[in-house]
């Protein structure tokens, strides 16, 4: 049986959910179609046409949809956009935003900025 708290979301074995809003879900297995939930933690997750700000789960499936953070064991994806992904193993089309030489290349200009900054204001970095 599921637990429903509109301040706080849902909290239930098998969730679906189609054309709606739902701030926090905790489901073992959640299917989401054209919705939007703002934290997610699900052992399997379907999302759909949807959208999704922290998405947590084992296995995960996203269909044309639009996800802040993603991470699990399995995640799929297709035509669907991720900022931040994080997963053991990624199946789809899925193009980074920050790649690890982006990463290196963002460290190493911070680190010269600094010394830069400090040689030329003549304070020691640290």
């Amino acid at each position: 049986m599921a637990e429903h708290d509109p301040a706080h979301g849902f909290d239930a074995d098998t969730v679906r959910i189609d054309r709606s809003a739902v701030r926090n879900l905790n489901a073992s297995t959640a299917t989401l179609e054209r919705a939007a939930v703002q934290r997610m933690t699900s052992g399997s997750a379907e999302v759909t046409n949807s959208a999704v700000g922290v998405l947590n789960g084992a296995t995960v499936e996203l269909n044309e949809s639009a996800a802040g953070i993603v991470s699990g064991d399995y995640v799929k994806v297709e035509g669907s956009r991720v900022f931040v992904l994080m997963g053991l193993r990624v199946n789809g089309n899925v193009q980074a935003v920050i790649t690890l030489q982006a990463a290196f290349a963002f460290g190493a200009g911070y680190f010269l900025a600094r010394r830069l900054t400090s040689l030329l204001f003549g304070r020691p970095g640290r």
